[in-house]
């Protein structure tokens, strides 16, 4: 019997333990440092606990909901799209914000859960943005100052007028981007706290009608602005229209510049040939006028020999075997003829 009773005794004593084990165990809970915790009892939000350690609660009447501590952050999935702004322009932003839960009480209260918390920063974002981008021009949302623009790419526009020849067409005036003119009194940077702010008051219940939701806003911002698909073709379109009319005026130019070219080469080769003709014709001229000089010189030099020669010439050409010839004594010829008969004589050796 005494073994009965201690075995029973073991017994209980184990479910005891084991009960308490449970009992201990349902009612400890650890909150670390990257959590924030609300106790809810009977579902109703009892207390709130924002510090790392060890807690207790009662079990199976009070339930523990932890929320994260750390930083959310939301970015749209989809652009905020079609907003007009005040000189017509029609946009589409893409948003992010980071917030976090400040206090888990009021969260629980109001949002209940982290995705319920998403969905509250993400409707007050897109409320506020559309709110500032449609209350000001194109140029203050996405300029912050109305200094000098730079340009991504460059071109230049050609002129017909050039100085040189080895100058390049040249440049007119270039245009300017839109919005380039227009005087920036606030600017993005502005506008993105204007918008913050209001992301701030309405979600920490500051504005009227707003109530508290525990959360704090840390930063809001636009990740990308451009016109919406339709006035984004149209915007294309008309940059490749103008630079058509860009790459046409480059044509024309050079077509200008390759006719003046070919008219000053084939000016320059007939004055090259007018110069070599003349300067040719100047060289032969004096090479004439040279040989004529030498010619009269050696004339004048050999002139009684020459015309000896030419006489000679004249009468080898003028007789022949058949020809007769009556001569009077004051002949020229007469006494060229009995001259040399007379000194042939003389020289004409006498027989021994």
């Amino acid at each position: 019997m005494n073994d009965v009773k201690k075995a029973s005794m073991i017994l209980l004593s184990i479910i005891a333990m084991l009960g308490l084990t449970i009992i201990l165990r349902a009612s400890m809970f650890v909150i670390d440092e990257r959590e924030l915790a609300v106790i809810l009892q009977l579902g109703r939000p009892v207390k709130s606990i924002d510090k790392p350690g060890l807690y207790f609660k009662t079990p199976l009447i009070q339930e523990v909901r932890k929320f994260p501590r750390t930083l959310q952050l939301w970015t749209s999935s989809e652009d905020i799209s079609d907003l007009p702004t005040v000189d017509g322009k029609k946009i589409e932003v893409a948003a992010w914000a980071i917030w976090k839960i400040k206090d888990p009480l009021k969260f629980i209260q109001a949002l209940r859960t982290v995705e319920n918390g998403q969905l509250a920063v993400k409707d007050r974002v897109r409320a506020a943005i559309r709110d500032e981008i449609t209350s000001h021009n194109l140029a203050e949302v996405v300029r912050s100052t109305d200094r000098e623009l730079t340009y991504s790419f460059r071109f230049e526009l050609p002129s017909s007028n050039a100085d040189n020849d080895n100058s390049a067409p040249a440049v007119e005036a270039q245009p300017t981007q839109p919005g380039a003119d227009k005087e920036i009194t606030l600017g993005r940077e502005q506008i993105l706290q204007k918008i913050k702010d209001s992301v701030r008051k309405r979600l920490e219940g500051q504005e009227e009608g707003e109530i508290g939701r525990g959360v704090t806003l840390v930063d809001v911002g636009i990740s990308n602005i451009g016109f919406v698909p339709t006035v984004r073709e149209a915007a294309f379109e008309r940059l490749k229209a103008f630079m058509d009319s860009i790459a046409a005026g480059y044509i024309n130019v050079g077509e200008q510049r390759k006719q003046e070219i070919l008219n000053r080469t084939a000016a320059e080769v007939e004055q090259i040939l007018g110069e070599g003709e003349e300067e040719s014709n100047i060289i032969r001229g004096n090479a004439d006028a040279e040989i004529i000089e030498k010619y009269a010189k050696a004339i004048t030099d050999t002139g009684d020999l020459y015309n000896f020669l030419k006489q000679l010439e004249v009468y080898e050409n003028a007789m022949s075997d058949q020809t007769r010839l009556i001569l009077t004594t004051d002949s020229e010829l007469f006494r060229l003829l009995n001259s040399s008969e007379a000194e042939s004589t003389q020289t004409e050796p006498t027989a021994p």
